[in-house]
């Protein structure tokens, strides 16, 4: 019988903690589903620089990014922004446009087949997490790549070209 190796998170510093873990563990796919970039856990220089180094180490590397609104992240400067900018190839963000998905209001972390951060409270950031739970991960992965498809390019964190 395997273990169940699920972590609960409670709490803003325990949600940034596990991300980063997770973010460290990557090496090819990074999904993120989010309310608003939750600058709380992701707008972080060390999680920045991990993913860029992602990008550098592996040519396959898929960052895909899912948010209702980035409005204020992207006024306020956020490092998921400047990474889908600066490293359009391997990182994307787009927002929800339909009824569906606009309701989603959970925030999800997917790494590569086998972890995930799922945050069923964002308000209160409470939820759980798994490092190493591929069926579980492929249920996730499957929910996110619908929601991706259904979603558009996000115009708030597009680099204007000059």
């Amino acid at each position: 019988m395997e273990e169940n190796s699920s972590v609960l998170l409670d709490g803003r510093s325990e949600c940034k903690e596990c991300a980063r873990n997770l973010i460290l563990l990557a090496t090819q796919r990074v999904y993120i589903i989010s309310q608003r970039l939750e600058p709380e856990i992701y707008n972080d220089r060390e999680i920045y620089q991990q993913l860029t180094s992602l990008t550098s180490r592996n040519r396959k590397t898929d960052i895909r990014i899912v948010a209702h609104d980035t409005r204020v992240a992207a006024n306020q400067g956020h490092f998921l922004i400047h990474l889908a900018q600066k490293l359009p190839t391997f990182a994307q963000i787009r927002t929800t446009v339909t009824e569906p998905d606009r309701r989603f209001n959970e925030s999800w972390l997917i790494v590569d087949d086998m972890a995930y951060m799922r945050i069923k409270d964002p308000a209160r950031f409470e939820g759980n997490s798994e490092s190493s739970n591929k069926l579980e991960c492929r249920s996730y992965i499957n929910s996110f790549e619908k929601i991706w498809e259904a979603s558009l390019v996000d115009q708030n964190t597009r680099r204007l070209g000059i």
